[in-house]
């Protein structure tokens, strides 16, 4: 019955006035069975895995992620949509995989999660293969060529990327953009300079910045959501600097200012969890000691939030910390993202519990993935290690030559430079970009040597703009892209390199 379906669409474009639809009927027979048509240049390679197949082992590789987009999402959604402070705090309670079970069976519900992550997802799913699909036939028509199969992963790969908030009018927008300026210009599939799904992904967020960064990545609706966070922070009587709130690793980092100190970090976490030592506890005791003149009877480590919040932002020569009372709240924020407190824990970053992008949350679903490309060969495992090594080693420099430039263990250096480095690669969409983009066959160098550099120069390029620029939280989809443009010179100085190593 399939096979006679796609029969009558190919006999009705073998009509005159519509001709110029073949592409499509070529795609249609091409996805239902195997390629019809020959290789009509060299090199003649018959294998059992066409291109539609390899791409759809790419999409098969993305499962764990999509699911994990749909499952977190819908559970991010209802627990902050809920208005309820008390399901917020048995959320923020989690404390394994067990009390993670128990809380999705008896607090929100198993198809609750689904219904809210489907109806979150599947539109932006919709969009970015209708659209992207729409311009793919039309350059097809025009150019009476035959449509490729590129779009099978594009289209899954552009709404991963995406903040579950985004208007569906700025996802069409911009897979069109991608499709079409990003590849199509360039002559179709395989001639891309750029990956087409993060190039859509870069137009909005240059285009649209205050829909792709900052508090967006909660539910469809960003009014419900604040309005239920203000509830929920009025009903537990939380203030600004304790209270509830959407903010993702990297915002937390990016917001926080050159003046907030691994000092300031340091002793709001001593007070916090209670520690007797801190990398900089010789600074902070002997500063506390002359604050306490004033403060007689306190500990350091038994402080109320008031208390710490004047330690910390006394002057030093009153024996306090000499932070700016307005950046206190940024310094108690980025605590939670260097000492893994709270929600900010490194297994809710590792398995996915966190806010962010739909497919960027779970590293543990993107290693599946990376698992299934690397056995399959479809994606460079040079790449994926290089990029990981590359990003590691910058964030463990940054630390290092802070301690080392500053002294009395980085106490007065920038806090942002002292998130451990293995979180680094937990953090945003690090994992999600060394899986499924920094890999991409077109847009990444083809030599081995190349690779490697192109892996490391990366990860180097992804920790720097985090932590030195400002006007960017994230630094993987300038990283990346910033790596396809110069994949060719790679790929040249490598040949160069080998010729000579042959002559």
């Amino acid at each position: 019955m399939l096979k006679r379906f796609v029969n009558s669409i190919w006999e009705i474009c073998q009509k005159d006035k519509f001709q110029r639809f073949t592409p499509v009927a070529d795609a249609i027979d091409t996805f239902c069975y195997e390629p019809i048509h020959k290789s009509s240049s060299p090199p003649f390679i018959r294998d059992a895995v066409d291109v539609k197949r390899w791409m759809i082992l790419v999409v098969v590789a993305l499962f764990p992620a999509t699911f994990s987009a749909i499952w977190n999402s819908g559970v991010q959604s209802l627990v902050y949509g809920s208005g309820n402070a008390q399901l917020m705090e048995a959320f923020l309670h989690i404390s394994g995989f067990r009390s993670y079970l128990s809380f999705i069976f008896h607090d929100v519900g198993v198809f609750s999660v689904l219904w809210a992550g489907y109806k979150i997802f599947l539109p932006l799913l919709i969009i970015s293969y209708s659209v992207g699909g729409a311009c793919e036939v039309l350059f097809a028509v025009i150019r009476k060529h035959k449509i490729a199969e590129g779009l099978l992963v594009t289209g899954i790969l552009y709404p991963l990327t995406l903040p579950p908030t985004i208007p569906y009018w700025m996802a069409a927008l911009g897979i069109a953009f991608g499709v079409v300026v990003s590849k199509e210009l360039f002559g179709g599939t395989g001639m891309n300079i750029l990956n087409p799904a993060l190039s859509g992904r870069a137009f909005l967020f240059f285009s649209f910045p205050a829909k792709m960064s900052g508090d967006v990545w909660v539910g469809s609706n960003p009014m419900k959501i604040k309005e239920s966070l203000l509830a929920m922070n009025s009903t537990a009587g939380k203030s600004i600097i304790d209270g509830f709130s959407q903010s993702t690793c990297l915002h937390t980092l990016n917001s926080t200012p050159p003046s907030v100190k691994r000092v300031h970090v340091d002793a709001i976490a001593s007070n916090i969890l209670h520690m007797t030592h801190v990398p900089t506890q010789n600074v902070i005791q002997s500063q506390f000691s002359i604050w306490t003149e004033s403060h007689p009877g306190l500990m350091l480590d038994k402080l109320t939030l008031e208390q710490l919040q004047s330690f910390v932002t006394s002057p030093l020569s009153e024996g306090g910390l000499g932070l700016l009372p307005t950046q206190f709240d940024s310094a108690y924020a980025i605590t939670d993202v260097i000492y893994g407190i709270g929600k900010f824990s490194s297994g809710n970053l590792f398995w996915g519990n966190i806010v962010g992008s739909l497919g960027e949350t779970s590293t543990f679903a993107c290693l599946l993935g990376a698992i299934f490309l690397i056995v399959t060969g479809i994606a460079s495992w040079r790449t994926m290690v290089s990029f990981g090594i590359g990003a590691f080693v910058t964030a463990w420099l940054f630390k290092i030559v802070s301690i080392l430039i500053v002294g009395k263990h980085g106490a007065w250096a920038p806090a942002r430079f002292f998130i451990p480095a293995y979180r680094q690669l937990f953090l945003g969409g690090l994992a999600f970009g060394l899986v499924f983009m920094a890999t991409d066959p077109v847009s990444s160098p083809t030599m081995k040597l190349a690779k490697w550099i192109y892996g490391l120069f990366i990860g180097f390029m992804t920790i720097l703009i985090r932590l030195i620029n400002p006007a960017y939280p994230e630094g993987v989809m300038l990283a990346i892209l910033l790596g396809n443009v110069f994949a060719p010179l790679l790929d040249y100085f490598a040949v160069r390199k080998y010729r000579r190593r042959r002559i």
